[in-house]
């Protein structure tokens, strides 16, 4: 759903240059896109969840449900602050990710005879209507033999994707469905209302229905599950 960036490689670099900053800057970061990349990709499949405990298996995803009910009254919602969820979800997937990652790098730099400190990791995820914000607050010191040394403490990684918009969508969808005199929302009403920007198709797989959507002429997708106590027609 998005292109991954590989991290810049610094068991390549011939001799770390301590005159360039940026080989520091840039692998930290490098490993906040790829970390950062694979959340959202997943956060996108799976109805904002990494690992999905309550879904819908749906060619091949596992689509959390957003609203559910198993009985004759309206669906209920699972995650009623769901953007806040998404980046507590995005937070902890780069966290676990960036560890290993870094280390990677230390043991590189430490394999070149230089000294290699660093402070408590703390990152933050911000996500906006088109784009996401990662921020990470890791203060890293190297220092070789002659005292020469790079410091860093502050990385971000920003993504150009719809989520926060999307996920209003997904909330809107929610609210819709559960408002809807039994249980049918016309979809195609609410594509309407958004003037153009959004695509929204729907699919009944299995008396659940699964929802798609993105912004028009843009690939990144969120699809998430929901119950109702009706089945809708498609």
């Amino acid at each position: 759903m998005y292109n991954l960036r590989t991290v810049p490689d610094v068991k390549k670099e011939i001799e770390f240059d301590f005159s360039r900053a940026e080989v520091l800057k840039n692998y930290v970061e490098g490993c906040m896109e790829q970390a950062g990349n694979e959340a959202l990709n997943l956060v996108g499949k799976q109805g904002g969840e990494i690992e999905p405990g309550f879904y819908q298996y749906y060619y091949g995803n596992k689509i959390s449900y957003l609203c559910y009910t198993n009985s004759y009254s309206a669906c209920y919602v699972k995650k009623p602050f769901l953007l806040d969820f998404v980046e507590k979800e995005i937070t902890n997937y780069v966290n676990k990710k960036i560890n290993s990652c870094i280390t990677d790098f230390k043991n590189v730099v430490r394999s070149k005879g230089y000294n290699i400190e660093a402070g408590n990791l703390d990152i933050k995820t911000k996500i906006n209507p088109y784009s996401t914000m990662i921020e990470l607050n890791y203060p890293i010191k190297i220092k070789g033999s002659t005292g020469i040394q790079i410091e860093q403490n502050k990385f971000s990684k920003n993504f150009n994707l719809p989520l926060g918009k999307l996920i209003k969508v997904a909330e809107d969808v929610v609210d819709a469905e559960i408002k809807a005199p039994l249980g049918f929302f016309p979809y195609q009403s609410y594509v309407l209302s958004q003037n153009g920007e959004i695509e929204l198709t729907r699919q009944i797989w299995q008396d659940t229905e699964i929802y798609i959507t993105n912004l028009r002429d843009d690939d990144y997708k969120f699809q998430f599950a929901i119950k109702n106590y009706v089945k809708p027609f498609p």
